[in-house]
C-alpha cells in the first residue's frame, strides 16, 4: 500500500507540476508583446497622412496597445467591414457611416459602448449628435464628422437682382430663383437661381428629409413612414416646382460644378461643403453665404445632420483596449486646446468638431470668427435631427432618390412618388 500512495503522490505532483508550467508558459505568452488593434477607416491617401501623426503618439505612449492603420475608399468600406467580417478578419475598430449603424447592429458587428465612454460622450457632445452615433437608443462609439445641412447662397448673384437677404421662406426661395435666372439663345441655363444637387442619392435625400423637418414633419418615427403627411406632400410639391415638367430650372445643371463658378445662386448642402468652396473658390469664396434652410412660414429653423463615429467591433478580442484608444483620442487634450480628432478634423477636412471641450479652444474660436459661414452651420447642430440609421437605411435613401427622379424625369406625378416611396420604405421598415 505504502508504494502505490507513493506512486500515487508522485503521479499527482507530476500533473500539478505540468500545470503549473503551461500555466506559466501560457501567462509569458499573453503578456509576451503588446496588443495590437487594428482600425478600418476610408482615411486613405492625404487623409491618411494627416491622422497617422496621433496614431503614432499613441503608439510611442502606449508601447502595450499598438494601433495599426487600414484604410479603403468609401465606396468599398461597408462592404469591406462585411467581408472582414463575416471571414472571421474584422477590425477591431472601424469608423463607420451612422446610416449604417442599424444593419451593423443587426448582424452583430458593432459592440456598444461601456458605461464609461457612454458618459462621456452624453455630457460632451450636443443632442443631435449622441442619436447620430446611437443605434435603437443606444450609444455605440464616439462622434466624428457630423455635418448639418444649410442653405449657401451668392450674394453677388442675390443682390444683382436687389435681394440684400437670403430667403426665409420656400415662395421667397422660389421667387428669387426665377428672378435670378437666366436662359442663352438656346433657352439653356446661363445662370441657374436654385438647384438640387443629384450628384449621388444621399445629396438629394438629406435637403428633402430637411425641408420636409422646416414643415414640420418627421420622416421615419416608430417604425413607421410619414410620406403620406401634409409636410410631405408640401415637400414633394417643392421638389416639383424645381425641376421637371413645371420646373424653373434645368435638371442638366451640374450643381456642384456652377455654384463653385458663380453660375447657381443657392442649393442646399452639408456643412462640409463650406471647406470645399473656400479651396476651390479662393477669393470668390467672399461672395458665398449661408443661412437657414428656408421653410414654410419663415420661422421655423430644421435641419438633417449625418454623422460618422468610431465603433468597436463585437467580436473583437480587445474591445477593453479599442475603447481606452478611442477614449484618449476623443477626449484628450494633444495640442492646440484640442483633442487628436478635434485637430485631424480640422488640420484634413477643414471641419470642426462636435466635442464641447474642442469648440472651446482658440483654434475653434478663431476659425468661426474668420468664416461667418462656419457659424451658420455649427448653430444648425442645435436644431437639426440626426438621419435615420434603421437596418434598411441605404436601401430606403435609394428607394425615395429613384421615386424624385421619376417624378422629375415626367415618369409619375408628385403624389404617385410619395405614394410608392411610401408603401416601399414600409416594406423594408417592416422586414419584408
Amino acid at each position: 500500500m505504502k508504494k502505490v500512495g507513493k506512486r500515487f503522490w508522485l503521479s499527482i505532483g507530476l500533473i500539478i507540476l505540468s500545470i503549473s508550467i503551461v500555466a506559466c508558459s501560457g501567462s509569458k505568452s499573453n503578456n509576451d508583446g503588446p496588443v495590437t488593434l487594428t482600425l478600418l477607416s476610408h482615411y486613405v491617401a492625404a487623409n491618411e497622412e494627416f491622422i497617422k501623426p496621433y496614431i503614432e503618439q499613441w503608439n510611442k505612449e502606449n508601447p502595450d496597445i499598438q494601433v495599426k492603420l487600414e484604410g479603403v475608399e468609401f465606396d468599398a468600406l461597408l462592404s469591406t467591414i462585411m467581408t472582414k467580417q463575416t471571414s472571421g478578419q474584422g477590425a477591431d475598430i472601424m469608423h463607420i457611416y451612422n446610416l449604417w449603424a442599424g444593419q451593423l447592429d443587426k448582424n452583430g458587428v458593432i459592440a456598444d459602448a461601456p458605461d464609461d465612454v457612454k458618459d462621456k460622450v452624453t455630457a460632451n457632445y450636443p443632442d443631435a449628435v449622441v442619436k447620430g452615433a446611437s443605434v435603437n437608443g443606444k450609444i455605440y462609439g464616439y462622434p466624428t464628422e457630423v455635418q448639418p445641412f444649410v442653405l449657401y447662397y451668392n450674394k453677388r448673384l442675390l443682390n444683382e437682382k436687389g435681394y440684400s437677404n437670403p430667403p426665409a421662406t420656400w415662395d421667397e426661395m422660389l421667387e428669387m430663383a426665377k428672378a435670378i435666372e437666366q436662359k442663352d439663345s438656346s433657352n439653356n441655363t446661363k445662370i441657374q437661381g436654385f438647384g438640387f444637387i443629384r450628384s449621388w442619392p444621399a445629396i438629394t435625400y438629406h435637403p428633402f428629409l430637411a425641408l420636409m423637418g422646416t414643415a414640420g414633419g418627421t420622416f421615419i418615427e416608430d417604425g413607421k413612414v410619414h410620406l403620406d403627411s401634409d409636410a410631405a406632400k408640401q415637400t414633394m410639391e417643392l421638389y416639383s416646382k424645381v425641376y421637371g415638367k413645371n420646373g424653373i430650372t434645368d435638371i442638366g445643371v451640374d450643381v456642384m460644378k456652377s455654384f463653385a463658378v458663380g453660375q447657381t445662386a443657392m442649393a442646399i448642402n452639408g456643412g462640409w461643403w463650406a471647406g470645399t468652396l473656400r479651396d476651390t473658390m479662393k477669393e470668390d469664396y467672399a461672395d458665398i453665404g449661408t443661412a437657414p434652410i428656408p421653410s414654410p412660414d419663415g420661422k421655423t429653423k430644421a435641419s438633417i445632420a449625418y454623422t460618422w463615429a468610431w465603433a468597436v467591433n463585437k467580436k473583437s478580442k480587445h474591445q477593453e483596449e479599442a475603447f481606452k484608444f478611442l477614449t484618449w483620442f476623443n477626449t484628450q487634450t494633444i495640442k492646440n486646446g484640442m483633442t487628436a480628432e478635434g485637430n485631424f478634423l480640422l488640420e484634413a477636412f477643414n471641419t470642426l468638431s462636435t466635442n464641447k471641450n474642442d469648440a472651446q479652444s482658440d483654434a475653434i474660436k478663431g476659425k468661426l470668427e474668420a468664416d461667418p459661414n462656419v457659424s451658420v452651420i455649427t448653430e444648425a447642430l442645435e436644431y437639426a435631427a440626426p438621419e435615420p440609421n434603421d437596418a434598411a437605411g441605404a436601401e430606403i435613401q435609394d428607394i425615395l432618390f429613384k421615386q424624385l427622379d421619376s417624378m422629375w424625369s415626367g415618369q409619375v406625378t408628385a403624389d404617385e412618388a410619395l405614394l410608392a416611396a411610401q408603401q416601399a420604405i414600409q416594406s423594408k421598415l417592416s422586414g419584408n
